[in-house]
């Protein structure tokens, strides 16, 4: 019989509710008013918190994935929510640009990435035969955080202002986050064996260390592909609310669109990632591209459409959460789990750099136009050049399997 500490239950809900804490990071467009008109920043300044932010949580993922595999998920985990929790906290004092971008940025970025990795690549190794499913429903957590913490974010800025918000949330997550963060914990080294007849994904193309995965090309088109698919992600996030108060959709409903995101992103996570069990992650990925051009061109064309964007903003989170959800499984299904810590932060560096510039750039676009069109042109182009790298991806996985990818 299992050890209560053993039960892959308990791992994979305490690594979930986790990703609901660190979900916030996603309410981020709710902040970008308040904090403006405070400082009298401009829409670029005001970005720079969020893609700061991600930058370092993409290096922390890679150096997390890397401690892991040496220390154990369970330590890294709990620095991770730790330091999320107080750079959180310490935003809330914040006199200055320089002051938030190392709280939440640096501080908050690092965190995450430590406490993001942890319990994704070990929910995975309890549940090697689901891993598409076990992956959606951890990562669902960071989408469904968003929705469940955008409202709140949201009420205590209008009743109590935006540092208040950084204060009260960042200290129920270190109490919450630290307690399920002690969970975490790796299963023993037999534990696949006992699913290999449950396996119905193909095996991995390849058992890579780190060193090998960075010499071969299957990497370097599929960090393309997340790296294109999350610049027009992470971009319209930050700026969608603005976008849509610009085309006077009012305060409320604007807000409302990230929670609409945020919950198509954390079903999206679930549902495709079984659904990617079934017919194969790399379709998946090239129908999210698809669907990112798609509903970038209709954003140019939305006008003051309020259903118009809630119909937009669910197909976009449907394709955001399955990016995401597809990250760990892919880099398992064509890198192997033996060094999956640390090759899922390698091909997470694309999230890293697209958070950097993304939401800079659709931000940048702005402030020289006084509108998002170009960004979201932009967006089209760069989305359908991924639809065919993704493509391209799956006919050379497949050359190298006999089974499709």
């Amino acid at each position: 019989m299992e050890k209560k500490a053993d039960n892959p239950t308990l791992v994979l809900a305490s690594g979930t509710l986790i990703m609901l804490m660190l979900g916030v990071a996603y309410v981020w467009g709710v902040y970008i008013n308040p904090i403006s008109e405070n400082f009298g920043w401009t829409r670029t300044q005001a970005s720079l918190p969020f893609s700061v932010f991600l930058l370092i949580y993409t290096v922390g993922m890679i150096w997390g994935g890397k401690l892991q595999d040496k220390y154990g998920p369970k330590i890294v985990c709990t620095v991770g929510v730790v330091l999320f929790s107080v750079g959180y906290f310490l935003s809330g004092f914040a006199n200055s640009l320089l002051h938030i971008l190392i709280t939440y940025g640096v501080l908050g970025g690092i965190g995450t990435g430590f406490a993001y990795v942890t319990p994704v690549a070990t929910a995975v190794k309890w549940y090697p035969h689901k891993k598409g499913l076990v992956s959606g429903i951890v990562v669902f957590g960071f989408g469904a955080g968003a929705f469940i913490l955008s409202p709140i974010v949201r009420w205590i800025i209008t009743n109590y202002g935006w540092r208040a918000s950084f204060l009260c949330l960042g200290g129920v997550f270190f109490v919450i986050a630290v307690l399920a963060s002690l969970m975490i914990k790796s299963p023993p080294l037999d534990w696949a064996q006992k699913f290999q007849a449950k396996q119905t994904t193909r095996p991995p193309l390849f058992e890579f260390a780190p060193s090998q995965v960075l010499k071969n090309e299957l990497f370097y088109i599929a960090w393309l592909i997340w790296f294109f698919n999350l610049f027009v992600g992470l971009g319209t996030m930050g700026h969608i609310v603005s976008h849509a108060m610009l085309n006077n959709i009012d305060k409320m409903s604007a807000a409302f669109l990230l929670s609409i995101i945020a919950i198509f992103n954390g079903l999206g996570r679930v549902v495709i990632g079984a659904f990617s069990d079934k017919i194969g992650r790399l379709r998946v990925l090239s129908a999210a591209s698809v669907v990112f051009a798609t509903v970038s061109f209709f954003m140019t064309r939305a006008g003051n459409n309020v259903s118009g964007y809630y119909v937009l903003c669910a197909l976009f989170g449907l394709a955001f959460g399955s990016c995401m959800v597809l990250y760990p499984a892919t880099t398992a299904d064509l890198f192997g789990t033996k060094h999956l810590g640390t090759n899922y932060g390698l091909l997470f560096s694309s999230y890293g750099f697209a958070g950097l510039l993304g939401p800079y750039v659709f931000g940048k676009i702005y402030d020289l136009n006084s509108n998002y069109i170009s960004a979201f042109y932009l967006a089209v182009s760069i989305t359908v050049i991924s639809s065919i790298l993704a493509v391209i991806l799956r006919i050379i996985a497949k050359s190298k399997s006999k089974k499709p990818a």
